[in-house]
C-alpha cells in the first residue's frame, strides 16, 4: 500500500484515492486527541507520501491557515493528487472515525459524567494532551535544521502565546513575516 512520495513537477505520480482515503482514515483513528504525531507517522514513516522536511513545511503552511493543521493538510494533499474530489475524500476520511468515536463518547459521558472516576479520567486526559503536544513538537523538530533565527522565533512564539497569553492572530501577523524575512535573508547569506 505504500507509495513513494510525490515528486514536484508536471509529471509527478499521483497517490490513488484509495491510498489517500485509507491513510487519512488511519490518521483519524490513531490521532484521536493528538493527530499531528499520527499524521507524521502515517505520511512520512509508514506511507512515505512526504519526506520529513516536506511534512514540516506542509505543517508550517497549514499552521498559519485558518482551521486545523491536519484538516488543512488533508485538503491540500487531496487537491494536489485528485483536485477537489481528492480534497473531499481525504477530509471525509479523516473526520469519519473521530466523529463516530466522539458521538459514542458524548453519549457515555452524558450518562456517567457525575461519577468521580469519570471526573478523574477527564482531569488525567488534560495531562496526556499536554504530553502529546510536547512529544509532537520534539518529533517535528527532528525534520528541520534549526537556525538561531528559527529558534528565536519559536521561543518568542511560545513566550507570547504560552506565557503572555497574546492573541494567536497577533502573534502570527508579527512572527510569521519576520520568520519569512529571516529565512530569505539567511538563504541569501548561505
Amino acid at each position: 500500500m505504500s507509495q513513494s512520495p510525490p515528486e514536484t513537477g508536471a509529471s509527478s505520480p499521483r497517490l490513488s484515492l484509495w491510498n489517500l482515503a485509507s491513510g487519512f482514515l488511519i490518521i483519524g483513528l490513531m490521532g484521536f486527541g493528538g493527530i499531528a504525531q499520527s499524521a507524521q507517522y502515517v505520511m512520512v514513516e509508514q506511507r512515505k507520501w512526504l519526506s520529513a522536511k516536506d511534512f514540516v513545511e506542509l505543517f508550517g503552511v497549514c499552521a498559519v491557515l485558518p482551521g486545523g493543521n491536519i484538516l488543512n493538510a488533508s485538503v491540500m494533499l487531496g487537491d494536489r493528487n485528485h483536485g477537489p474530489l481528492g480534497s473531499l475524500v481525504c477530509l471525509a476520511s479523516l473526520l469519519l472515525a473521530p466523529l463516530g468515536l466522539l458521538l459514542v463518547i458524548a453519549l457515555v459521558y452524558d450518562r456517567y459524567a457525575y461519577l468521580p472516576d469519570v471526573q478523574a479520567a477527564i482531569t488525567g486526559g488534560g495531562s496526556v494532551a499536554a504530553g502529546l503536544i510536547f512529544g509532537t513538537a520534539a518529533r517535528l523538530a527532528k525534520g528541520v535544521n534549526p537556525t538561531i533565527a528559527s529558534a528565536l522565533a519559536g521561543v518568542a512564539t511560545f513566550v507570547l502565546v504560552g506565557v503572555l497569553r497574546a492573541p494567536i492572530w497577533a502573534v502570527i501577523v508579527t512572527i510569521a513575516p519576520l520568520s519569512v524575512l529571516w529565512a530569505i535573508y539567511g538563504g541569501r547569506r548561505a
